[in-house]
């Protein structure tokens, strides 16, 4: 059986899709800015910040998607 190029993007596109979830200091990291730049983006509403047992914890792709307008394939 051969795999088709549409095979292969559609493949891709549903790992894209996959959530990437960070703690507020390795999004700081990820997007080389300080933590205090992390916390004002959620102040300001900008990011979203989801608790999952008692730590906050965020979607890099979404952040990515969102705020600095990157489009996956």
């Amino acid at each position: 059986m051969s795999v088709t190029n549409d095979d292969i993007m559609n493949e891709l596109r549903a790992v894209k899709h996959q959530h990437v979830w960070k703690r507020a200091e390795n999004v700081a990291k990820h997007f080389d800015v300080s933590l205090g730049t992390v916390k004002s983006w959620k102040r300001r509403g900008l990011i979203t910040g989801y608790k999952h047992d008692k730590i906050v914890i965020y979607d890099v792709l979404v952040i990515e998607r969102d705020l600095f307008k990157i489009e996956s394939i």
